[in-house]
């Protein structure tokens, strides 16, 4: 996708990082405005039949490690950036709307930071940024990254509510449409509350 930033996987843990500053730039110039986001439908590939994700921790904004185990029954969003990376931040406020949206669902944005500077770098973007519903996660090492296999970011994952990933998108993306959201829903699948109304 040429809204992603190229992630140098064969580097070490803090240079992966590093590497990923000035390859920043340039897919930043070409996609750093909302209105240059990807719809889902084009940027979507289904994982078909559905994967179970890789093992990996991030940590919260009070240092409390996670893994996806502890969202087990909710359907996830689970996006990789960094404040640095002009699509990243492109597509911020859509992921923030799309979490309000989905929430009634029992449908989680998860975002993972992978700026070395962890809070300190994340909590006053979020602040500027007017980010309101959306969850502080930060993995200043990109173990998660890695764990993917991630070639650029950001890059997301949807997660149903049996742990597996069911679909990945590369670059940034126009979350919080209406046909965004119909084909999360879709892949993710209802909620427990939704089965139980239905049943």
């Amino acid at each position: 996708m040429t809204g992603s930033v190229p992630f140098p996987l064969r580097l070490g843990r803090r240079s992966a990082i590093a590497g990923l500053g000035a390859a920043c730039t340039l897919a930043a110039a070409r996609r750093a405005r909302a209105s240059d986001l990807d719809t889902l439908s084009d940027a979507l590939e289904q994982v078909n039949p559905p994967t179970i994700p890789p093992s990996f921790s991030f940590q919260t904004a009070t240092g409390a490690r996670q893994t996806l185990a502890d969202y087990r029954g909710r359907g996830l969003v689970l996006n990789i950036w960094a404040t640095w990376c002009g699509p990243c931040v492109a597509e911020m406020p859509a992921l923030d709307a799309l979490a309000a949206r989905v929430a009634p669902f029992d449908i989680l944005v998860l975002p993972v930071s992978i700026d070395q500077q962890g809070l300190a770098a994340v909590k006053p973007f979020y602040g500027t940024h007017g980010i309101a519903h959306l969850p502080i996660l930060l993995d200043p090492d990109g173990d998660v990254a890695r764990a993917f296999k991630v070639q650029g970011i950001p890059t997301s994952f949807l997660v149903d509510r049996f742990g597996r990933v069911v679909g990945t998108v590369e670059g940034p993306v126009q979350w919080d449409s209406a046909g965004a959201i119909a084909t999360i829903r879709g892949l993710i699948g209802p909620g427990l509350s939704v089965q139980t109304q239905s049943g």
